[in-house]
């Protein structure tokens, strides 16, 4: 064979050759593509998730702020009822205090008084039966000025 025979078939299959590289390079580069244009899809995806999530994160953030909020204002108003209840009960005791403290001294001035009656009662009987001797000795004392007249 000659050189000049030689060449153009080893340019040929040089040809070839650098085709076939450059289209499994294409073939490489068209895939390399493909996989860029799903990862570029997926990131956009991921952003989109990434901002629902951000925008979801600080509602849950208002929210738990607002319950927060919510329950401090609730102990508050039921610290100041349980204060207000406290008052009032201490305001209880003290008047079953004063009451209690009324109705034993009632109790000693009735049991006085029951002793007083109890002595006027006495007196008055004491009176009653010498009122009763006093008059019976009068009406003898009658009975004999009328026998004493009569004579």
């Amino acid at each position: 064979m000659t050189a000049s025979r030689f060449l153009p078939i080893l340019n040929l299959v040089g040809c070839l050759l650098i085709t076939g590289i450059i289209l499994a390079q294409w073939l490489k580069e068209r895939g390399l593509a493909d996989r860029i244009n799903t990862l570029d899809q997926q990131l956009v995806t991921s952003r989109e998730q990434y901002e629902l999530e951000k925008k979801r994160a600080a509602n849950l953030e208002n929210d738990v702020a607002q319950l927060k909020e919510s329950i401090e204002s609730t102990v508050k108003a039921r610290q100041e009822t349980d204060a207000a209840m406290a008052k009032m009960i201490a305001e209880h005791q003290a008047q079953v205090a004063t009451v209690a403290t009324a109705n034993q001294s009632n109790q000693e001035q009735v049991k006085i008084w029951e002793k007083a009656i109890a002595d006027r009662d006495e007196k008055i009987r004491t009176l009653n039966a010498g009122l009763t001797a006093t008059r019976e000795r009068l009406d003898e004392a009658i009975a004999r000025l009328k026998e004493a007249g009569a004579r």
